[in-house]
């Protein structure tokens, strides 16, 4: 059996009802990616997540937790496993998904010298498509090194940055203020309008690295901003949520997303559109990248809008996305949105407030998607 056949039957087998997020790590040589990494698996998070790494020897796993070890993977006590990527990527992704278990979200570590859109290329232009998808970017910036870094290094610094969805700004606590507001400075040069997080040694809110790590335990106030949240407690982060029964229009909410301040890293939820008010759209959002997938019809469940977002303590105004979000409820008036106008004149039945329960697999509704950097 060729290598090719076997990767499609792994495919073949690999059954799950949605695709498992994936996150790239990258960064500068001793920007830091280990640190987080290490942050990363010795969290209790809840999540099930795999780590691709390309050295084990650079991560310092905690003994206390390694349950144990088969050849090149290391199984962690909370759920996660750390493996090597030995120049193959595609190999290690088909490992993953034959374990008993296949993990919850993928974490890949990039080399100091490497550039984050062939990662990327893989996985939009492979078989790994269509079980993996893309959830963001993570760069790492050395706040003391990054001022420093000339020539090819700093081209290489440069197009790992520009790849990013989030930058995280690491090791604050090495620099003053002032030349931490240069650093910021110079990468808001590089990619106007990047969403920059603060941390030292790594330690990012696992609320930003996995779209389900942060599920709120208690009913949500409309508009209510959760500054000093219980799972936010040590990041200087706040949260701030959105409900509305009424159906939102799909272009106004687009407005709404791609408006946001760079103050505001993650956004994700459910949306009831009025475009296609049937379907239940699951809305996830890192940096300036978003996504709205249908997940299935409303059914019994009673059609609503639920939108959670993360941000900085001082970049979140209630009050500002208070009055964007509003703005976004729908006016039934189709001029308005192309997709409501093609809906009324060939699908009526998509408008029905009681629809059919079934559904043509062979007619998926659409999803949407943020304009993204594409590989050249």
């Amino acid at each position: 059996m060729t290598r090719r056949m076997k990767q499609e039957d792994t495919m073949n087998e690999y059954q799950k009802p949605s695709a498992i997020p994936v996150t790239i790590i990258g960064g500068f040589l001793g920007a830091g990616k280990t640190t987080l990494l290490n942050h990363v698996l010795s969290e209790n998070h809840g999540v099930r997540a795999a780590v691709l790494v390309n050295d084990f020897g650079a991560i310092n796993i905690d003994a206390k937790l390694v349950v144990g070890v088969e050849g090149e993977t290391v199984n962690l006590a909370n759920g996660c496993v750390c493996c090597t990527i030995r120049d193959d990527l595609v190999g290690a992704c088909l490992g993953l998904l034959r374990r008993p278990e296949s993990p919850e979200h993928l974490l890949i570590e990039l080399s100091g010298v490497s550039d984050p859109v062939p990662v990327l290329s893989t996985f939009l232009e492979t078989d790994l498509g269509t079980v993996f998808s893309l959830s963001s970017i993570l760069t790492i910036v050395d706040a003391e090194q990054l001022p420093g870094l000339r020539g090819e290094m700093g081209d290489m610094a440069r197009a790992q940055i520009e790849a990013a969805d989030i930058v995280v700004l690491n090791k604050v606590d090495l620099v003053s203020s002032s030349d931490l507001a240069s650093v910021k400075k110079l990468v808001h040069q590089m990619i106007p309008g990047s969403r920059i997080i603060e941390v030292s040694y790594g330690r990012v809110p696992m609320e930003l690295v996995f779209a389900d790590a942060y599920r709120p335990s208690r009913p949500r106030r409309r508009g209510g901003s959760q500054g000093h949240d219980d799972h936010l407690h040590s990041h200087p982060f706040a949260t701030w949520d959105w409900t509305s029964t009424r159906p939102v229009s799909l272009p106004k909410l687009r407005s709404a997303l791609e408006t946001l301040p760079d103050t505001v890293y993650r956004c994700k939820g459910i949306v009831y559109l009025e475009d296609l008010p049937v379907f239940r759209y699951v809305l996830q959002m890192v940096g300036k990248r978003y996504h709205l997938k249908e997940t299935h019809r409303w059914g019994a469940e009673h059609p609503r809008s639920e939108i959670v977002m993360i941000g900085s303590r001082d970049g979140i105004d209630g009050e500002a996305l208070q009055r964007a979000f509003d703005a976004s409820v729908g006016t039934g008036d189709e001029a308005q949105s192309p997709i409501l106008r093609l809906v009324r004149k060939i699908a009526p039945e998509l408008l029905a407030e009681h629809p059919p329960e079934r559904r043509d697999a062979r007619e998926p509704t659409p999803d949407f998607v943020s304009e993204r950097r594409t590989p050249s």
